[in-house]
């Protein structure tokens, strides 16, 4: 089966939910970053004043999460201009 060329056709579409989960703003990557150091440092600060192991662990996750999306970021944008 052979697809036409044109418009797609009416009716509703499934939503592309990876367009959803990638970051598009210079604002999301300065808030991963934010993320990013806040977390790797307030989870070593965590580890030195002697704080219970969920507190330390949620801390570097929080870090890892925010390091995460500004790597996404930019696999994204090089995604993006390769296209044009």
């Amino acid at each position: 089966m052979t697809h036409s060329a044109g418009p797609p056709t009416r009716g509703r579409r499934r939503p592309d939910l990876r367009h959803w989960l990638r970051p598009q703003s210079s604002r999301m990557v300065v808030f991963g970053i934010c993320m990013a150091v806040g977390g790797l440092a307030g989870g070593v600060r965590s580890a030195l004043d002697g704080k219970g192991i969920w507190t330390i662990l949620g801390t570097f996750a929080l870090g890892i999460f925010g390091l995460l999306i500004v790597v996404s970021f930019f696999v994204n944008y090089e995604d993006r201009r390769g296209r044009r």
